[in-house]
């Protein structure tokens, strides 16, 4: 059927409403663990405590992103467990999908500028200040040129969720859209499809991806780096500060 018999867009059958206390409680988490605590128990213990540097940077070394671990393993297990309900189509049990991966990335390139940054005593602490805003202008990049592909029509180089290797490039929200939803939002395997489906019966919906995937990287990649060029240039102590 030609596209321009579809005169509605295909459902998603998807709704957020039922969901904004979770999304809410969440970010509240992640705001507490990733600044508040961070930020917080820095200036606490400086200034209420004889404790080293190094001591001080071990202890809130420990606090940080416990939600984003929490997060992580419960993705692990949503993808990996035997009747998994939002793993991607015709994939194996142990197969992650692209945000997983992401995911992972972004633990190693964490642990890597934590473990640099407390090697030295005193701790490097511009070192310390940047996982936050490092892990947003590296994958704000990482859409970036995902989008160029698709502008230029460029196949996928390898799979990305459900988007076979050799297929034609989709908006980098995409695969973000199709994995937090299906596995984070419970949407599951069926908003995989249906994702899909709408994606290839709606222009508008691909021209609406793209519009929304450029207004998210490019500031992304533009205030992460300024925040990063912010940390070099600055006081150790308001470089920490700033990395949020």
């Amino acid at each position: 059927m030609p596209e321009s018999q579809f005169l509605e867009p295909l459902p998603l059958n998807y709704s957020l409403a039922k969901r904004k206390i979770r999304i809410l409680v969440f970010w509240l988490l992640v705001f507490l663990d990733s600044v508040v605590f961070p930020i917080g128990l820095y200036y606490l213990l400086t200034r209420t405590t004889t404790w080293s540097t190094t001591t001080i940077f071990s202890v809130l070394t420990v606090t940080l992103f416990g939600t984003f671990i929490t997060q992580s393993l419960e993705r692990s297990w949503n993808l990996w467990r035997e009747r998994s309900s939002c793993r991607v189509p015709n994939a194996g049990r142990y197969y992650f999908d692209f945000t997983h991966w992401n995911v992972l990335a972004s633990w190693v390139i964490i642990i890597t500028e934590l473990v640099v940054g407390t090697i030295p005593d005193p701790p490097w602490m511009r070192m310390l200040a940047v996982p936050v805003p490092s892990i947003f202008f590296i994958f704000g990049l990482e859409m970036l040129i995902f989008e160029i592909l698709y502008i230029f029509e460029i196949p996928a180089p390898f799979r990305i969720s459900s988007i076979p290797k050799g297929s034609p490039m989709r908006p980098a929200l995409y695969p973000l859209l199709e994995d937090i939803i299906a596995v984070d939002g419970k949407g599951g395997s069926k908003f995989r499809d249906r994702l899909d489906q709408r994606y290839k019966a709606s222009p508008p919906f691909r021209g609406m991806l793209h519009r929304v995937t450029m207004l998210w990287a490019v500031p992304q990649v533009l205030v992460a780096g300024g925040t990063l060029a912010g940390i070099v240039i600055a006081d150790h102590e308001l470089a920490y500060t700033v990395r949020v």
